[in-house]
């Protein structure tokens, strides 16, 4: 599996502009068992120095922290020398040592961001990328204490919200949620991220239950993914904000990436039917003027600012 896109920039900006920030498919994906990641985050990682400030301290998110991790790995993979598959290693360490007997990487201040939510709290996204990210670093060392938190990364995806976990429903199917909100949001790229490592954990570490959460959790994907398209964008969520949350223009990328690599690694055909056409749209300047005019709105009523935010009753949880 290959292509000849790279990634730009580590972080999107307010607009998440696909034109400036971009996360293509991986290059170095085993469609067969667990190599490269499916998304490329080398861009994630700009240097092979550990501990960072900014991954390390109390506001660190366990996302960018696994994205780091995934990141040097790839870079490993890439060629780039021994020092970035030795920078992953110690970025597995530090998810094992701060990793809760439940399997939750806790995040323990608020997050006042489009959903808010209080601390302590739980990301599906950094659940599973955690997983993925120990995986890997499992079978380049043969270290059972990475194997061993990767399964263990996966429970609270199980766990249904209202018990703690950030296992979701969406039509009466499981979705793993990004964010813990009330009511759900179900993230649309969070919980693609998530089912990743339900699939590296079965394939890379031989485990049948992990597979066939990963398969309920393609079903519902399949099953549930027409409820994000609006008609000429993606959705990002579906949150109730006073209007809908379209997604920017990196997250329709991404969208599109995800939809291709999980294909891939599926057989999934239905993916492709919803791929294609949001890729008309991403090509379409009338559906990208309309998106972005929507999302300017939608940015006016839900900004991202963490003191307006505070100020209007649909972002307070």
């Amino acid at each position: 599996m290959g292509t000849a896109v790279t990634s730009r920039r580590s972080t999107a900006g307010f607009w998440s502009s696909a034109s400036s920030f971009f996360l293509p498919a991986g290059n170095q994906v085993d469609r067969e068992g667990v190599r490269g990641y499916p998304i490329d985050m080398r861009v994630k990682a700009d240097s092979p120095v550990w501990p960072r400030p900014n991954l390390v301290g109390k506001d660190a998110l366990y996302a960018s922290v696994a994205q780091y991790g995934l990141g040097c790995y790839e870079l490993w993979l890439a060629g780039d020398g021994q020092m970035w598959l030795d920078t992953a290693l110690q970025v597995g360490e530090h998810l094992v040592a701060r990793q809760r007997p439940d399997g939750v990487w806790p995040h323990e201040v608020e997050f006042p961001h489009t959903q808010r939510v209080k601390a302590p709290w739980c990301s599906g996204l950094a659940q599973g990328e955690g997983a993925s990210l120990l995986v890997r670093l499992h079978l380049e060392t043969g270290d059972a204490r990475f194997a061993d938190a990767a399964r263990l990364g996966l429970v609270p995806l199980s766990v249904p919200q209202a018990d703690g976990g950030v296992r979701g429903d969406l039509g009466g199917h499981p979705w793993p949620e990004e964010y813990p909100t009330t009511p759900e949001s179900h993230v649309l790229n969070g919980a693609v991220f998530a089912l990743w490592g339900f699939r590296d954990v079965a394939l890379g570490l031989d485990d049948a239950e992990a597979g066939r959460a990963f398969e309920a959790g393609l079903d519902s994907l399949v099953a549930n993914l027409e409820r994000y398209d609006t008609g000429y964008w993606s959705m990002y969520s579906l949150f109730p904000h006073p209007i809908r949350n379209p997604a920017s223009s990196f997250y329709h990328a991404l969208h599109i990436s995800q939809l291709t690599v999980m294909e891939q690694l599926t057989g999934r055909t239905e993916l492709l039917k919803v791929r294609d056409r949001w890729q008309g749209y991403a090509d379409s300047a009338l559906c990208r003027r309309r998106a972005f005019a929507h999302k300017a709105m939608f940015r006016l009523l839900v900004p991202r600012n963490r003191l307006l935010a505070r100020r209007l009753p649909w972002t307070r949880p």
